[in-house]
């Protein structure tokens, strides 16, 4: 005999699985997002740019690297507030060279105060940041 306990949250997890599933698929009218940064006009060699859509929470993250960028997932249309920001420290199992610590202004670390923005439509948007250092 299975347990009412066992039956019930076999149902909750199913039902959980299913929201959430549901809200990963991609829509048409979602945003494929790549592109370039330049830092004095020279490629950005490594960094994190960060898209964030204030008025709805939308947002999401890609690692920079040569200057250029892809997001692994589409994102909502719309209008969004764009920062850079040092990419995370390797972790402490993976073996690396000296890691290559880009200075950036402290105002472009901040979506609020970098002044820089990206409006998303439907289908591919290529991006294309050229930002100073003073």
């Amino acid at each position: 005999m299975k347990s009412p306990l066992l039956t019930h949250s076999s149902s909750a997890v199913l039902l959980a699985m299913t929201v959430f599933c549901a809200g990963c698929s991609e829509s048409p009218e979602d945003a494929k997002v790549s592109g370039q940064v330049t830092l004095d006009g020279n490629p950005l060699s490594s960094a994190v740019i960060l898209l964030e859509d204030r008025a709805s929470g939308a947002g999401g993250t890609a690692v920079i690297e040569n200057g250029s960028f892809s997001f692994p997932t589409s994102l909502p249309t719309g209008k969004y507030a764009v920062a850079l920001q040092p990419p995370p420290p390797p972790a402490p199992h993976e073996s690396s060279p000296t890691p290559i610590r880009t200075k950036l202004p402290r105002h472009l670390t901040r979506p609020e105060t970098s002044g820089l923005e990206a409006e998303l439509t439907p289908g591919e948007n290529a991006l294309d940041f050229k930002v100073d250092s003073k």
